[in-house]
């Protein structure tokens, strides 16, 4: 197949609409709508998720930049500080789940609310965005995958390349729609899961999926002896916490608590 799309989907002036833009807004739209359901249906205020889906969205952006500078581009501080405010160029999806929790810890602690059952009833629906942002890579072929003979091999044309690649940005989108899957089952289960769980669950299969579509991507390896991409040494301690939180409540009993 060979890919050779345009990122811009239109211009109009100094105006322009690319392909990605409309994909996140698309599953953007979709995780608030959701969020505000997952709040309803577990009995939590309405209006957190309305203020939350103002919150989060910018804890996203801004901490997917800077986690994308201190670990891809470090140089950029010194050589060009002015990449810092650049928010829209450059954004790592580890990043953008810590901003995430970092702006919901902060609205908990305002509101005094309990941060684990606000915490699940945000990922059921976060979940929704995460297949849409890998569509808009596709749309942008960027991050695309190694070189392959595989019959489902991508010719990313408009980048300049003449050999197939994976297209690792579709194998992240397909996940990504087993996740929404997940969430949505795990949501209708919510009174037998003690706080926390789908947040450590959700989080721990997304990053492992992560972890393993990084060994098909044209990514950076650090070095000779350790064959790990950066996105790698970013999931691995995400994926070891959420295991060690998951078998902490396993040994605790799972037992569900209404303030955690």
């Amino acid at each position: 197949m060979i890919w050779d799309l345009d990122p811009t989907l239109f211009k109009f002036g100094p105006i322009e609409i690319r392909w990605y833009g409309l994909c996140f807004v698309i599953g953007l739209l979709l995780a608030i709508s959701r969020m505000e359901r997952s709040f309803r249906d577990r009995d939590l205020p309405e209006k957190h998720a309305s203020a939350l889906g103002l919150w989060l969205p910018v804890g996203m952006i801004i901490g997917a930049h800077l986690l994308h500078l201190v670990f891809y581009e470090p140089r950029s501080f010194i050589d060009n500080p002015r990449r810092i405010i650049e928010i829209g160029v450059g954004l790592a999806s580890h990043g953008g789940g810590v901003g995430v929790i970092v702006a919901l810890w902060i609205f908990c602690r305002k509101h005094g609310a309990p941060f684990l059952r606000y915490a699940d009833a945000v990922m059921v629906a976060a979940v929704w965005l995460f297949p849409w942002v890998r569509i808009g890579n596709f749309f942008n072929s960027e991050i695309f995958g190694r070189p392959t003979d595989l019959p489902w091999g991508v010719v990313f044309a408009y980048r300049g390349l003449a050999e197939p690649r994976h297209p690792s940005q579709l194998y992240e989108a397909f996940a990504g729609f087993l996740l929404i899957g997940v969430a949505v089952w795990m949501h209708r289960r919510r009174e037998q899961m003690p706080p926390g769980a789908a947040l450590y669950w959700l989080l721990l299969l997304y990053f492992s999926g992560r972890f393993l579509v990084e060994y098909v991507k044209e990514y950076q390896v650090l070095n000779a002896t350790v064959p790990l991409t950066m996105g790698q040494w970013l999931s691995l301690p995400i994926v070891l916490v959420c295991a060690a939180l998951l078998w902490r409540q396993r040994a605790a009993g799972g037992v569900r608590g209404a303030h955690a």
